[in-house]
């Protein structure tokens, strides 16, 4: 322990011209240069732009696997609540008569398949994400989904026409589809992965 402490005076007193050098060598900072820095941030970037493009598919998958996700939990909270209330629940499109710029389930006190005055809105689903189409195949062609007190799809004129069949959301080659059956029982499938 002694010894090393002296190896540091000698460092510092300069009673060894070889360790004054090093000494001085160090003082100067071994870091790395710009030119170092440069290269190092370059080679990243190039390797980080050969990976973007793989993820696109990835989060396609995600965001419309979430999304139809959310449309099909409001879908079983508008039959839930049908059966709870014991009347009939809709979900309609919020607006353009189109399901890719969201949803609400309601009590459509006029039969119009809109949110207005009048009407008990329930749930609002989340904001789609940019890109997502759906396209709806029920049985009546009317952008809706209404549920009747035995929680089974109906159309907004009759509860013995059923309004069941599917809705397919797509972003990118992901297509995820929805599926309605004649109960009201609502089950997922993915076409593209089988």
């Amino acid at each position: 322990m002694g010894h090393a402490f002296l190896m540091y005076g000698d460092l510092r007193g300069g009673c060894c011209p070889q360790a004054e050098s090093m000494h001085s060598r160090f003082q100067r900072g071994s870091g790395v240069g710009l030119i170092e820095l440069l290269i190092t941030i370059g080679i990243l970037s190039v390797l980080a732009a050969m990976a973007l493009p793989d993820f696109g598919p990835i989060l396609n998958r995600l965001q419309v696997m979430t999304i139809s996700a959310h449309f099909q939990e409001a879908m079983s909270l508008a039959r839930a609540e049908a059966i709870r209330r014991r009347t009939r629940v809709d979900m309609v499109p919020m607006r353009d008569k189109n399901w890719a710029t969201g949803w609400q389930v309601l009590i459509d006190a006029d039969n119009n398949q809109l949110a207005n005055a009048g009407d008990i809105v329930l749930h609002t689903g989340p904001a789609p994400p940019s890109g997502l189409r759906v396209d709806a195949r029920l049985r009546n062609p009317k952008l809706y989904l209404a549920f009747d007190p035995s929680g089974r799809p109906r159309s907004a004129n009759s509860s013995a026409v059923p309004q069941i069949d599917s809705l397919v959301f797509t972003i990118g080659n992901e297509r995820p589809k929805i599926i309605i059956s004649f109960l009201g029982r609502v089950r997922s499938c993915d076409p593209v992965r089988g």
